[in-house]
């Protein structure tokens, strides 16, 4: 069953890395960057069907908290603004060690992490090779 999940988490990934301006332009672009987050996640977390079942929640609660951190208007103060992040992240990370073991929980921080830097350079080579191939002559889009 992990085999095929890992297979089906391939396919959709490499899908969407060939059709990066599908992504990019498309108002579904951030919904299929969280299925293959959740996708790339469970599989790096090892994530039992049971585990996932509270980590999911858990998981999305704490995003919905720090997005809401960076979103404050009322933060002017970027060190503040890093700190009070800083802090979820702590918190959280107490009750994602309470799900999975004391290993994996230190985890979750460093995949969401390697994630995040894996969707941002894919971007910014699709950004890239389009400005490359729009300015070479004959080059057609």
């Amino acid at each position: 069953m992990k085999k095929i999940f890992l297979l089906f988490g391939f396919i959709t990934f490499a899908t969407l890395l060939t059709n990066g301006q599908e992504v990019a332009d498309s108002g579904n672009g951030r919904e299929k960057i969280k299925m293959l987050e959740i996708g790339y996640l469970t599989r790096e977390l090892q994530l039992s069907s049971n585990e996932a079942e509270k980590f999911w929640p858990l998981f999305n609660k704490y995003r919905k908290e720090l997005r809401a951190v960076i979103k404050d208007k009322n933060i002017n103060d970027a060190l503040e603004k890093q700190q009070k992040a800083l802090d979820i992240r702590k918190k959280y990370r107490k009750d994602f060690r309470s799900i999975l073991d004391e290993e994996r929980g230190r985890k979750v921080y460093e995949a969401e992490d390697r994630f995040k830097t894996m969707v941002r350079r894919e971007m910014q080579q699709r950004i890239k090779a389009r400005q490359n191939g729009g300015s070479q002559p004959g080059k057609h889009k």
